[in-house]
């Protein structure tokens, strides 16, 4: 599989493949609780300002992106998605989330996996944690300094998130959900240093693929 950074020139392409994934997550009876003028309206919002990767199959496939705006507490102050959805502040989400030493905040954005795309490719389910942590690589490989100083948050259902967690992802719950397209979705949390920790302990494998060490 490959690594891909998706960049200005694949803004269309990005919307049609996230309007299509997510039509397959949440539509109900031919039903969508969203326009593909939704998406592309709030892609236009963040996607300039956007690490974004995606994955491919050899024959070309999209398989999965990820999205990853990352903000520097001393100095940018722009406002993150999860800060404008869920009226969090920065110092709330460092005191929520237990991680008063982070100086960094990179919110999870538009991650998508085709699963349908997977099956037609008879990739192993197994494999989507490869999937996983092949993005997580691409989004987090030019992070200078000690994992602790980056804290990971984004908003997620809570099927989602215990899944997470059994993978080794230590997400915390930063405050009460919000109730959108038929979803209770939560604001959530995880200190990079100690995903990193887990996987050092107990995936050694993995830990090696996405640090090379």
């Amino acid at each position: 599989m490959e690594l891909w950074r998706l960049g200005n020139d694949h803004f269309n392409e990005f919307n049609d493949f996230i309007f299509r994934v997510y039509a397959e997550a949440f539509g109900e009876n031919g039903n969508l609780p969203f326009t593909r003028s939704d998406i592309v309206e709030q892609s236009s919002i963040y996607f300039h300002q956007t690490k974004v990767c995606g994955i491919k199959h050899p024959s070309g496939v999209l398989l999965g992106t990820w999205g990853l705006v990352l903000k520097n507490l001393e100095k940018d102050f722009f406002p993150l998605p999860i800060e404008t959805r869920y009226g969090l502040t920065p110092e709330q989400i460092l005191k929520n989330a237990n991680a008063p030493s982070a100086r960094y905040i990179f919110n999870g954005w538009r991650t998508a996996i085709d699963k349908e795309a997977i099956q037609n490719l008879n990739i192993p389910k197994q494999k989507s944690i490869f999937i996983f942590d092949f993005l997580l690589r691409g989004l987090t490989k030019d992070f200078a300094g000690d994992g602790s100083s980056y804290l990971g948050v984004s908003e997620m259902e809570m099927l989602v998130l215990k899944y997470h967690r059994r993978v080794g992802i230590p997400w915390i719950i930063l405050g009460e959900p919000l109730h959108f397209w038929g979803r209770d979705r939560f604001p959530c949390a995880f200190q990079l240093g100690l995903f990193e920790d887990y996987l050092k302990t107990n995936h050694p494998e993995r830990y090696k693929f996405i640090y090379g060490k």
